[in-house]
């Protein structure tokens, strides 16, 4: 008789297959009813079975906005949807509009981003004020929806022009340039073969800088102890660590002898001001001068 964790260990199994075959179909579905010829077959007269000719007719209605809607949001990037805010509490009736960023590098979607808007004023209808985001902090949202989406006073008769075309449109600009910066950083990290870089752009796991500091009131104690050779003057010339800050617009580059560069990156990932200082703190007006450029060639123009 089987035990326990065997009869589980089935049914696990079986609901994985039943998931797939699920999925199986709707793939097989959506390719059925997206043939080219399908519509000039289900026009045709008479049908032994008019209700399933409808039938289909709908389904295939369906799958046709649904195929329209992904060609949207693959060749546009943005696009706009209605959800209800199910809050008994919300501003006009709980109708919001949703705007979706998508956003693609390399061929691939990397990340989706939601803003939703509201109506706060129903003597307004066409004004619409940022309710909920998923936008990360370092993308400048409110500056945008202050240039595109003005707020009117209190007391105007007439709203402020807005423009939710143009605020769309740059912020997916935003956020493309953002994930265009990041993927080039880490591209960075592998060419100078520091991908496994501690410190993330995205805030987390990022070590504390007071740790390091604090050790420097040591006690007269350690004056006894010899101290080692420094690991800086061990191997060749390196690159032993690449930092960035969270919207990746400076870029700090550090040496294995203790040299250390600063680099200012433009949205269009263009360095435009560099400064590196050697461990004494003499700068390198030749190694700074080199490093302006693309970004994606910076490691290669600091190497040679």
């Amino acid at each position: 008789m089987a035990t326990a964790e065997e009869l589980d260990a089935d049914i696990s199994d079986l609901h994985d297959r039943i998931a797939a075959l699920k999925a199986h179909r709707a793939n097989l579905t959506s390719i059925l009813l997206s043939q080219p010829h399908l519509p000039a077959r289900l026009e045709q007269r008479p049908v032994l079975h008019e209700r399933n000719r409808r039938n289909a007719v709908k389904a295939m209605q369906k799958q046709s906005d649904r195929n329209l809607e992904n060609i949207y949001r693959a060749c546009a990037g943005v696009t706009a949807y209605k959800v209800k805010d199910p809050d008994p509490c919300a501003v006009d009736e709980g109708n919001v509009l949703g705007v979706r960023i998508e956003v693609s590098i390399g061929g691939r979607f990397v990340e989706t981003y939601h803003v939703l808007f509201n109506r706060p004023n129903a003597a307004h209808k066409t004004m619409l004020k940022i309710h909920k985001h998923t936008i990360p902090p370092c993308i400048p949202l409110q500056p945008l929806a202050n240039k595109w989406l003005p707020m009117a006073k209190k007391g105007a008769e007439e709203p402020k022009e807005q423009n939710l075309v143009k605020f769309g449109r740059h912020l997916r600009k935003e956020l493309v340039s953002w994930h265009m910066r990041l993927h080039t950083l880490e591209k960075l990290r592998k060419d100078a073969k520091v991908e496994d870089e501690t410190q993330r752009t995205d805030g987390s796991n990022v070590e504390s800088a007071v740790g390091t500091v604090l050790n420097a009131f040591v006690s007269d104690d350690d004056d006894s102890e010899e101290e080692g050779p420094s690991s800086e003057a061990v191997g060749p010339l390196r690159i032993s660590r690449i930092d960035a800050d969270g919207a990746v617009r400076e870029i700090t580059i550090t040496w294995s002898n203790g040299r250390v560069g600063v680099f200012k990156v433009t949205k269009d990932g263009e360095v435009d001001k560099a400064v590196v200082r050697t461990k004494e703190g003499t700068r390198e007006i030749l190694l700074g001068d080199k490093a302006l450029g693309r970004i994606e060639g910076l490691v290669e123009r600091l190497e040679t």
